[in-house]
């Protein structure tokens, strides 16, 4: 595939990730030289109507959104594919970065500071989405969907980015007003909180994903191995160095009861701005 021209201008680079019937691809715009991301949705017998849900929903999602740390929408278009049928291909901007999860999975662990300053970061752009109308939920922050634009020996220095919106929920006014929307289940085990795993979602749910997220940063583990009460993830247990008030932050964002967790990004970011 690397090599191959696909819309009479995107040269494919290389593929960074594959699914059943999708693909994302680094290409090259032939016409302006800028690398872009290339996510393509095979159109066949075999494609869910959620899939194609989804796929629509992560276009009109990324039209709405102008925020240096969001991937920006660029275009899209149908092509035929090789064999039979077509596909559908979404063209975003490229976010220079490397993810969390290809830090921690070269060992990387990260302290309190760096920790906090994603969490900074990730905050802010969970109120934009989240003031956006109508309010956007992401619904799938894990660290591999974590961009850090820093240099490796300093990768939090510089832009943190948020990519993958393909699990995106948008809610209307109503929904809003009612705080839940049902969704179908979509989202990673371990960073969904128990409301998303029931088919309910709202801002808070966000928060959690974020929050397991920041605790793997600092210890490297899964959510699976992390120790556990109950549902409730042990943060004092599993995160070593760091101060009590952080600790207690963690603990808030990843409570597996919604009402006991942070309930939208400001409260939380305004927590977080307290800890010295």
């Amino acid at each position: 595939m690397p090599g191959q021209v696909l819309g009479d201008r995107y040269e494919v680079e290389q593929q960074l990730g594959k699914q059943s019937g999708r693909w994302t691809l680094l290409a090259r715009d032939l016409t302006t030289q800028a690398p872009v991301i290339l996510k393509i949705l095979c159109i066949d017998d075999e494609m869910l109507n959620s899939d194609l849900t989804l796929f629509q929903r992560e276009v009109k999602t990324l039209q709405k959104l102008d925020d240096p740390s969001l991937p920006h929408y660029l275009g899209y278009f149908e092509m035929e594919l090789p064999k039979s049928g077509k596909a559908l291909v979404l063209i975003q901007s490229y976010l220079e970065g490397s993810s969390l999860q290809s830090y921690l999975d070269q060992g990387r662990r990260f302290d309190q500071a760096e920790t906090k300053q994603i969490a900074q970061s990730l905050l802010k752009t969970l109120i934009y989405i989240h003031e956006h109308q109508p309010t956007i939920l992401h619904r799938d922050i894990k660290p591999r969907n974590i961009l850090l634009a820093g240099r490796p020996e300093a990768p939090t220095q510089r832009q943190i980015c948020l990519v993958d919106f393909g699990s995106v929920r948008l809610t209307r006014s109503s929904e809003a007003a009612a705080e839940f929307t049902t969704m179908s289940v979509v989202g990673t085990d371990g960073y969904m909180p128990p409301e998303q795993i029931g088919r309910r979602a709202v801002k808070a749910s966000d928060l959690y994903g974020l929050g397991v997220s920041l605790v793997a940063a600092l210890t490297g583990l899964p959510p699976a191995k992390l120790p556990h009460d109950g549902l409730q993830i042990s943060v004092a247990e599993a995160v070593q160095n760091c101060s009590p008030e952080f600790v207690q932050w963690l603990t808030q964002m990843t409570e597996p009861e919604l009402s006991q967790r942070f309930d939208q990004a400001k409260t939380a970011l305004a927590a977080l701005a307290a800890i010295r």
